[in-house]
This record gives C-alpha cells, structure tokens and sequence, in this order.
C-alpha cells in the first residue's frame, strides 16, 4: 500500500483510496483492516477521499465510520469539516435507505433492478511489479497487464467503460453495439474491434498505441474537450495530464512487444531500451553517466530477469554492474 508523502499532492490521496478499497474487496481484506482503519482516521480528506471511489464505483460494503478511532483536530476549521462531511454522509445514508430500503418506499421495478446490477463494477485487476497477467472479460475482450498495473472495469446498458488508474495494459476488444472506452487521467479511448495499449504512470503522462482496427482519443480539462485524435494502425500518440495529445508518431517494435518480456531493439538508444525494460520489473537499470546512455545497441533482451540484462547490457557496452539500493547501476570500466 503506497503512504502518503504529501496528502496534498495532486491526486495522492485518490491514488491511495483507490488502492485501499481494491485491497479491501479481496480476500486478504480483513489482515489489513486495522492498518486501513489507521489511514482513514489520519482525518476527514482521507475518509471524503475513499468515500468518493466507493461511491463512484458503487460499492455496497458500508465502511463502519462511527468506529473509527477520532482523528487528532489540528484547528477548529478542521473539526468543522469532519462535523459537516459526516453530516452529509448521514443525509446520504437516509436518502439511500428512504428510497431504496425502507418498507413503502418507491417499488422497484424489475427493469431497474437489472440496470443497476449491469451497472456495478465488474471487477478491479492489479498486478505487481514484474508480472504479466493475461485476463478474458464477460464481453470476450482480452486484457493483458503489465507490471505494476491497476484497472477498473464497469460493464454498463450502453456502454464498456474501463479506467486505468497507472500502469500499462494492453486491450483485444470484443466487436458488439456497446463502446469500449478506457479511461486514463483526462482522456478517453473509444474503441468497438480492435487492439490498442495504454499506458498512464503516476506522474500523468499518458500513451496510446494502435495494433489493430481504429480508436479515438479524446481529452479535455473543466468540461472542455479537444477534438478527437484518431489513429490508423500503427500509430501513437502522448501527451500529459489532460492536455491536448502531442503529435502522431508510428509505434517502434520494441514498443508492443512487451507481452512476450522479450524485446528486440536496433540501435536504440540505451536510456530508451532501459525506459521500456524497466517498465516491467521491480528492479531497475540505471545509468548515471549521460554519455553511455546515448549508446545505442542492439539485440533481443528478456524483461523478466533484470540482473541477466543488465549482465547482458554490461558485457555489449564494456561496462560493469553495481548493485546499489536494490537497483543495477551499469557504470563505465575505469
């Protein structure tokens, strides 16, 4: 579970509720409940915060707040806003429980009752730092997950919806009336039969990638959207936080061949093989001195076994291998 380091950073505190509620919808939830507990009372943001995710993805498990340990006041302005966010919070759970739960309410019908469970989260999938998961969906779509990875999938009536949260997928989309769309910080990839990857880091940039088939790429900030991107097989496209997408580029083997962990590169240069390689492992190549990162090589690598490439890395350039602070550092002979 990621700590916060600055609960005001942008996007820190959804990032970290996001995470808690996939770990508590497992099925290790209940080992790390006194530790999830510990995070919400750190104050009303982080408590708003999860209740927010869990509202958006339209959770049923109820969070127990009333007993919670209170949180340390640090000013009166504070104590109001715990006061008011609980107040809202209990409104909420009476407008709830009125109108879905209480004997007379309103009868559902069963239309609405199959809407909403069409509605409800389908699942979260994560994976660590170094694994490939390769996942089939309701529809027939296929997922493969690179390392390090978190993503949301809601099946609506009308709609496929997914949300990356960080990390790097690869989606093989089910042809049918519903639009694929995968959502990534401010953008959106609408797909109907094809095969793209998205990739979105924690700093906010964003990547897509065309194999197969045609996509649109729309972002926007503040409701306002810029005109869609679309791109041909083949082509990419950057950009980052919701800004307008960069030029269009054409998509590098080297790129796309992450599923395999083997990739093959020629005369690339070697801050970019490390770039792609180390996207997938735990255990990062680095490279201090700028000139032996301008190198370029070539030659097939496995992803999946850091030491051996960065050994392989070594022996092609006529350097040596440190292992410092759980990472390779690949250093000129002296």
């Amino acid at each position: 579970m990621t700590e916060t380091k600055n609960p005001f950073q942008k996007g820190q505190l959804r990032l970290e509720a996001t995470e808690w509620f996939v770990l508590m919808r497992g099925p290790d939830a209940e080992q790390h409940r006194a530790a999830f507990e510990q995070w919400l009372a750190r104050g009303a943001l982080h408590r708003a915060a999860y209740n927010r995710v869990a509202n958006l993805y339209s959770v049923g498990k109820q969070v127990d707040w009333d007993a919670l340990p209170e949180p340390k006041p640090v000013r009166a302005t504070l104590r109001r806003t715990k006061v008011a966010a609980l107040a809202c919070l209990t409104v909420v759970g009476f407008v709830s429980w009125r109108f879905l739960l209480a004997p007379g309410s309103v009868p559902e019908k069963p239309s609405d009752r199959a809407l909403a469970s069409s509605l409800a989260p389908a699942a979260a999938y994560r994976t660590r730092a170094g694994e490939i998961r390769q996942i089939r969906l309701s529809d027939g779509s296929d997922l493969t997950l690179d390392g390090g990875t978190l993503l949301l999938v809601t099946f609506g009536a009308d709609k496929r919806t997914l949300r990356l949260e960080h990390g790097h997928a690869r989606f093989s989309v089910a042809h049918e009336n519903r639009p694929f769309v995968v959502e990534a910080g401010g953008s959106q990839v609408v797909a109907r039969g094809t095969i793209f990857d998205v990739s979105f880091d924690k700093a906010g940039a964003t990547q897509v990638q065309l194999l197969r088939g045609a996509i649109d790429v729309l972002s926007g900030i503040a409701g306002r959207s810029a005109p869609a991107v679309r791109l041909k097989p083949g082509e990419q496209v950057r950009y980052r936080d919701e800004a307008t997408p960069g030029p269009i580029l054409q998509v590098r083997e080297a790129d796309i061949a992450w599923p395999s962990q083997q990739v093959e590169f020629h005369a690339e240069k070697l801050s970019r093989v490390l770039e792609i390689v180390n996207r997938s492992s735990d255990i990062k190549i680095v490279v201090q001195d700028a000139a032996l990162g301008e190198i370029k090589v070539s030659g097939v690598f496995r992803t999946d076994d850091p030491h051996k490439h960065a050994s392989s890395l070594a022996m092609l350039l006529g350097a040596e291998v440190r292992d410092t602070d759980g990472r390779f550092e690949l250093v000129p002979k002296k």
